[in-house]
C-alpha cells in the first residue's frame, strides 16, 4: 500500500509540473505571437507611409562616416586651443588650506588690479565682484578661483587697451554661473560693465577673445554715452570653456 501510494504522489507531482510547465510554454508562446502580430502591424502602417523598406544608399552611408570622421579630428585638433585650464598662481597646491588660499590670492589680485588702475587713473571695483562672504572648501574655492582668473583677463585686457573704468564685474548665481551647454561643453561665466572710448574697448575685446586661454563672449551690448561716440559703455559676459570629450555632443540639458 505505502509503495502504491509513493508511486500516486510521484504521479501526481509530474502531473502538476507538467501542467505548469505547459502553461509557461504557452503563455510565452503567446505573448511572442501577439508581439510578433503587432509589429507586423506597425510594418504595415510604415509601408503605408514609405518610411519602410529604405534604406541609405552605400554613398550616403560612406559620405556620413567620411564627415563624422572629419568633425571628430576637427574638434580634437580645436578642443585643446579653446578648452580653459586653471593656472597654478589661481590653483590650490596640495596640502595648503582652500580658504587661506583664496585671500591669498584676491589680495595679490587687488594689489595688481585695483591699484595698478588707480595709478594710472582708472577704476576698477575694490572687490574685484568677489562675494562678500568668502568661499568655504575646496570646491567652492575653486570655482571662485576660476571666476577671479577670468576677472584677472578681462580687466588686464581692458587696462592694457586704454579703458576708462570697469565699472561693475558681476560673478553669476551658482545655477547660472557654471552652464552646461551640452553634454560635452560647460561655459563659467563672469559680467562685466566697463567704459571707454570705442576704440579701446574694441581692442579689449579683441585682446580677450586672441589670448590664451581662449574666452568666448555672450550677451555683448555696446551703447554710445555721448552724441560724438567719443565714449561707449560695453557690458558683456566673459565665459571660460571647459570640454568633457568622453560625453556625447548629443546630450543636452544643464546643469
Amino acid at each position: 500500500m505505502d509503495r502504491e501510494l509513493r508511486r500516486l504522489l510521484i504521479v501526481a507531482v509530474a502531473l502538476l509540473v507538467l501542467l505548469f510547465t505547459g502553461r509557461a510554454v504557452i503563455s510565452a508562446f503567446w505573448d511572442d505571437t501577439e508581439a510578433v502580430r503587432q509589429a507586423a502591424s506597425i510594418r504595415r502602417q510604415l509601408r503605408s507611409g514609405g518610411e519602410a523598406n529604405s534604406r541609405p544608399s552605400t554613398a550616403a552611408v560612406s559620405a556620413a562616416s567620411a564627415l563624422r570622421n572629419e568633425l571628430v579630428e576637427s574638434l580634437q585638433a580645436y578642443a585643446p586651443v579653446i578648452a580653459y585650464t586653471r593656472p597654478a598662481e589661481f590653483d590650490v597646491p596640495s596640502g595648503v588650506s582652500p580658504d587661506l588660499r583664496y585671500i591669498e590670492v584676491l589680495r595679490e589680485e587687488q594689489k595688481l588690479l585695483v591699484r595698478g588702475a588707480a595709478f594710472v587713473g582708472r577704476s576698477v571695483p575694490s572687490n574685484l565682484g568677489m562675494p562678500d562672504l568668502n568661499p568655504s572648501g575646496l570646491e567652492d574655492v575653486l570655482r571662485t578661483l576660476q571666476s577671479l582668473h577670468i576677472v584677472h583677463l578681462v580687466v588686464s585686457a581692458a587696462l592694457e587697451a586704454g579703458v576708462d573704468a570697469v565699472d561693475e564685474i558681476r560673478i553669476p548665481t551658482a545655477s547660472r554661473r557654471e552652464r552646461k551647454v551640452s553634454g560635452f561643453l560647460r561655459t563659467h561665466e563672469v559680467e562685466f560693465e566697463l567704459r571707454g572710448s570705442p576704440q579701446a574697448v574694441r581692442e579689449m575685446l579683441a585682446g580677450i577673445t586672441g589670448g590664451t586661454p581662449y574666452l568666448t563672449l555672450d550677451t555683448l551690448r555696446v551703447e554710445a554715452l555721448d552724441d560724438e561716440g567719443g565714449k561707449v559703455r560695453a557690458r558683456f559676459s566673459a565665459a571660460a570653456v571647459t570640454l568633457d570629450l568622453e560625453q556625447s555632443v548629443l546630450d543636452g540639458g544643464q546643469g
